[in-house]
């Protein structure tokens, strides 16, 4: 019976934390790309898969597709290091 009690609240717990969590819109990672850089970079160490880190990623593509090479060569090294995190997993 405890142990249930001590899962639920886990759980609970967890919801919690994550719901705390201020959601931004697509729109809004698109017009901050160091924010955006910040959240994916996050996303990726930790894994999660919010909706903050979906949005982070959709304007991470469009940052790395950006025509001003500081923002472009920052974002292409961020999903270097996305695609050596992946190989790492497969391996």
């Amino acid at each position: 019976m405890k142990k249930s009690i001590y899962l639920i609240s886990a759980v609970v717990l967890a919801i919690s934390i994550t719901a705390c969590k201020e959601q931004k819109s697509e729109a809004w990672y698109k017009d901050h790309p160091t924010e955006t850089y910040n959240t994916y970079s996050d996303c990726l160490k930790s894994g999660e898969s919010s909706d903050n880190c979906e949005f982070s990623y959709r304007a991470a593509k469009m940052f790395a597709r950006s025509d001003n090479p500081e923002i472009s060569n920052k974002f292409t090294e961020l999903f270097n290091k996305k695609d050596e995190i992946r190989k790492q997993l497969t391996n």
